[in-house]
């Protein structure tokens, strides 16, 4: 949890934390976080600066599947790329976030333009 807070520029203070069972009886926690209005924004800006050309042109080629019915992003992030100058991303044992807009504004395709633009200008 440190280092996403630390990368993303979150106080601590912003997590809720849950001890959990995983799924082969092993101990494993979960830290949430719910952002909303400005700060929202800013670590959006945070995050999206902080992911690699690779990640960046990866997420942009597959943004159809990142995608949920209510154009909701959500991004895997690598969670060994985390305190490194770059994020990337992965789909084993990710650090998940979940992307909501606040308004959507002329559907699917120009949802999907936006994030494009806030990707690819970060």
């Amino acid at each position: 949890m440190d280092q996403v807070s630390n990368q993303l520029q979150l106080s601590r203070e912003n997590f809720s934390v849950e001890p959990m069972e995983g799924h082969f009886g092993n101990r494993i926690t979960v830290a949430k976080a719910h952002i909303t209005g400005t700060e929202a924004d800013r670590v959006t800006t945070v995050l999206m600066s902080s992911l690699s050309q690779q990640a960046k042109k990866t997420l942009v080629s597959e943004l159809e599947k990142s995608l949920d019915e209510h154009d909701a992003l959500y991004l895997r992030l690598d969670r060994q790329s985390l305190g490194s100058e770059w994020i990337g991303l992965s789909d084993e044992e990710p650090i998940r976030v979940k992307l909501k807009p606040r308004i959507r504004v002329g559907g699917r395709r120009s949802m999907m333009e936006q994030y494009t633009e806030l990707i690819q200008e970060a």
